[in-house]
């Protein structure tokens, strides 16, 4: 897991070569709240320049209402790359992927 100040991230080892994102935003008081947030997590997660093959659970806080936008992308990024680094040193190096357009066994 990485946490960079009100933003926590998941990380785990995909097979599909494509980075996948899931957010979480649990205790908000309306859903008017949750929407906006998730939109600007959605947001920060998009910037996000890692390689493919790592699935993400970035999570949250109410106190990312109050971050100016530039702040809570830095917290995303920065926690994605603490995240990512740790999952790859506990999965070890990653399986060989067949080319493309080979057929399996």
């Amino acid at each position: 897991m990485g946490r960079a100040g009100a933003v926590r991230v998941q990380a785990a080892r995909n097979d599909r070569g494509e980075l996948r994102v899931g957010l979480s935003v649990p205790g908000m008081p309306s859903a008017v709240e949750r929407n906006r947030v998730r939109r600007r997590l959605r947001e920060a997660a998009r910037r996000l320049d890692q390689d493919g093959g790592f699935d993400l659970i970035v999570n949250t806080d109410a106190t990312a209402l109050e971050l100016p936008f530039g702040v809570l992308c830095a917290q995303v990024r920065s926690a994605a790359l603490t995240a990512v680094a740790r999952a790859r040193a506990a999965a070890g190096p990653a399986p060989a992927r067949p080319p493309r357009g080979s057929v399996g066994p």
